[in-house]
């Protein structure tokens, strides 16, 4: 029997977000142990979150914990103080990371404030984790939040900065990778219909969908599907020009920044059957 992948997820509300956590929580070998939410629309993270987790496992006992709506240095209000909010998702990660030691795999598909306090938390994290799956970043293409700055990375490059240099065992999925994966608006408007029947959702859009954060899912469950680069990476939080950028030494012969692996391209074919299925198409298309 094969043994299960110990996944952590940490999202954010959002249609995207929810296929990838869907995606998930059917995949074959696959356990989910918990999620995390840092969306900054405080609740509606969270209720898609257990929603999905309700429609996908209804009799599974899987946590779910807020890290609450503001970026690492924010200030929180007197009622997510009172309420222990900013920390829940951090804590909870830190739980699971001891009682899975070395078999817990983390995927982030929003900022990195949970992860950040996390290892702030618990600065041994690092040497508990097995793997941490990061999606953000734009290396050799357009940023989606600046010209040059994806944006999970630009909503709190603190938080980033700090993941970066706490030792842990990173492996970025940016748009690169993943930018060629999109719902267009009649799937997006399928989809959408789906989840408003099945509770998930409360209403339909009809634009077209970005997939970065199922892409990083794919890559981070299949890992024989995915190619990688080992790169220098740093984050930039200063320069308001660049807030929020990767920063790639490219050169012949790298010095500047954490040595991190980072996915290039991915075989998504499979996995985008089931995503047809999902939709409730049939066939290949794009």
């Amino acid at each position: 029997m094969a043994i299960k992948q110990k996944l952590f997820i940490d999202l954010c509300g959002g249609i995207d977000h929810a296929v990838a956590l869907w995606y998930a929580l059917h995949a074959q070998h696959v356990e989910v142990v918990g999620v995390g939410c840092s969306d900054p629309q405080p609740g509606r993270g969270s209720r898609l979150i257990k929603k999905c987790v309700e429609q996908a496992h209804p009799d599974a006992r899987i946590p779910v914990a807020s890290g609450g709506s503001l970026s690492l240095f924010g200030e929180s209000t007197a009622h997510e103080r009172s309420e222990g909010q900013q920390q829940d998702a951090a804590r909870l990660l830190v739980e699971l990371a001891n009682m899975h030691r070395e078999e817990l795999t983390v995927v982030t598909a929003g900022r990195l404030t949970n992860l950040a306090r996390a290892v702030a938390i618990d600065p041994r994290l690092p040497e508990k984790l097995k793997r941490v799956v990061i999606q953000g970043g734009a290396i050799r293409v357009p940023g989606n939040a600046t010209a040059i700055a994806e944006a999970n990375l630009y909503a709190d490059p603190e938080a980033a900065a700090f993941v970066w240099a706490a030792g842990l065992p990173l492996t970025l999925v940016p748009l690169d990778a993943t930018r060629h994966l999109w719902l267009t608006p009649e799937e997006s408007r399928e989809l959408l219909n789906k989840a408003v029947r099945l509770g998930v959702a409360s209403a339909a859009q009809t634009h077209e969908v970005p997939l970065d954060a199922w892409g990083a899912m794919v890559a981070a469950v299949h890992t024989e599907r995915v190619h990688k680069e080992r790169m220098k990476l740093a984050i930039e939080c200063h320069s308001p020009l660049s807030r929020g950028a990767v920063l790639a030494d490219l050169r012949a012969k790298p010095s500047v920044g954490t040595d991190t692996e980072v996915v290039v391209n991915m075989e998504v074919d499979d996995a985008r059957k089931w995503l047809h299925e999902l939709i409730g198409k049939e066939g290949d298309q794009q």
